[in-house]
């Protein structure tokens, strides 16, 4: 089984230990043993703790695993086979403006979708595009793996603007895992084995065919959602997506974003609540805890990786086992975001579009699920073309075409309101935009 170097960017990120885990899991099981990790973040001191505390464990366990730090994409990526996206521009704190600004004019505030969305793009999408460059002098044949949001936009990018072999990844897709899991009354670890082949644009996707054991969940499903006491074992987001199916005919494959497209007023007046906790201020909170579990535990003679909820084992198993995989050849079934190539029918080939793949040593290989339903397929559309001229935008650093793509989003509709949304985030987020010229 082949040894690997992984260079993680954005390797002081708290979701980083979760795939420092999942490496050492893989290493144990022989698959990945002898394998590199090396982590390079702008915040040198957090990068050193991930590593640090990694070393801690992997020595205690006995893993064939190393793992180092390094401060320049130059020390970082020389003889790497995947190079690991997993930053975030600006900081939990530019997320935070992205979530809320937008809130105050009654537009959606979130990091992926609507204007939010955009300006994150607007931020990342040049960052990665200098990794790309990176990687084309120091590891032109390593394969970029995108967990950097919003992964569609930023892998469509990469395709697009630079020769690296790119992939995106986003564990979306356990949304709708978890709620035929809870629906069949499975316990919650075996969610993974849910098989669901989904079609669309990332965070905006169908699963045109759902699996579990070999059974076809479809044939199943007007029976299971008939019974109240099923689905009183979901949240109430996903019991939302329930009744939609039930007037859509068809699930989505990211259940817990259907709310953004589908349930818009119900969510923004949610997030409008001034007791709402928005996901970064929540992250800051689980990130703290995390890293004050670190210290302690570098501090034990026995040390451990600690418990992981489902959410955060889903990010390193995602990002870990499409890298064996491939490096392995082992045709795992994955969710990815990479071309289009006639996958889904209805839309275009040069798409980037996120499907149901087979990995092989070659990378993914797309399942053909076939066209999206009518039903579906004209919000898909908007968010594609939204998120193209959101690419555009940023690689361009065109403010018209800026205001093109927000009001490409079908959770934008009156360019006024758009227009004070726009320059707000632009003055909130200058120090990130140098290629826009700021008012």
């Amino acid at each position: 089984m082949p040894a690997v170097k992984l260079a993680i960017i954005g390797g002081g990120s708290a979701y980083a230990v979760t795939m420092l885990k999942s490496m050492a899991e893989f290493a144990k099981k022989g698959s990945l043993a002898g394998s590199e990790v090396v982590l390079m973040d702008i915040n040198r001191e957090l990068a050193k703790l991930n590593c640090e505390f990694a070393q801690h464990v992997i020595k205690h366990e006995g893993v064939d695993l190393k793992v180092s730090t390094a401060g320049t994409l130059a020390d970082t990526l020389p003889d790497s086979d995947f190079v690991l996206n997993t930053f975030r521009v600006g900081g939990l704190d530019g997320r935070y403006l992205d979530e809320t600004i937008p809130l105050k004019y009654g537009l959606l505030g979130q990091e992926t979708t609507g204007i939010g969305g955009l300006f994150m793009a607007l931020r990342t999408i040049p960052q990665v595009l200098d990794v790309a460059d990176a990687m084309s002098q120091h590891c032109p044949g390593a394969w970029m793996v995108n967990y950097t949001n919003p992964t569609n936009m930023v892998v469509d990018a990469a395709l697009k603007h630079s020769s690296i072999k790119t992939l995106g990844l986003c564990d979306g897709v356990y949304g709708i895992k978890w709620l035929i899991q809870g629906l069949l009354g499975l316990p919650i670890e075996r969610a993974p084995e849910v098989e669901a082949y989904v079609g669309g644009i990332n965070h905006c996707t169908w699963s045109l065919k759902i699996q579990f054991e070999g059974r076809d969940i479809y044939a199943e499903l007007p029976e299971l959602v008939k019974d109240p006491e099923r689905v009183k074992r979901l949240d109430e987001r996903l019991q939302d997506v329930v009744e939609l199916y039930k007037y859509m005919g068809i699930m989505p494959g990211s259940a817990y974003y259907t709310e953004y497209y589908y349930m818009l007023n119900k969510t923004v007046a949610k997030f409008q609540n001034p007791e709402f906790q928005h996901r970064s201020q929540w992250l800051k909170e689980k990130f703290t805890k995390i890293r004050a579990f670190m210290k302690e535990q570098m501090k034990s003679k026995k040390p451990s990786w600690g418990e992981y909820d489902a959410e955060q084992a889903s990010h390193g198993d995602q990002a870990i086992g499409a890298i064996n995989s491939i490096a392995n050849d082992t045709h795992a079934v994955e969710v990815v975001n990479m071309p289009n190539n006639g996958a889904v029918r209805n839309l275009p080939d040069s798409a980037t579009v996120e499907v149901t793949a087979v990995m092989m040593a070659l990378g993914p290989v797309a399942c053909t699920v076939g066209p999206l339903p009518k039903q579906v397929y004209g919000m898909v559309r908007s968010a594609l073309d939204h998120s193209e001229l959101v690419v555009e935008a940023a690689v361009k650093g065109d403010r018209k075409l800026v205001m093109q793509a927000a009001m490409a989003h079908p959770t934008v509709r009156d360019y006024h309101v758009a227009e004070k949304v726009i320059e707000e985030l632009f003055a909130a987020h200058r120090e990130w935009l140098p290629r826009f010229k700021v008012k």
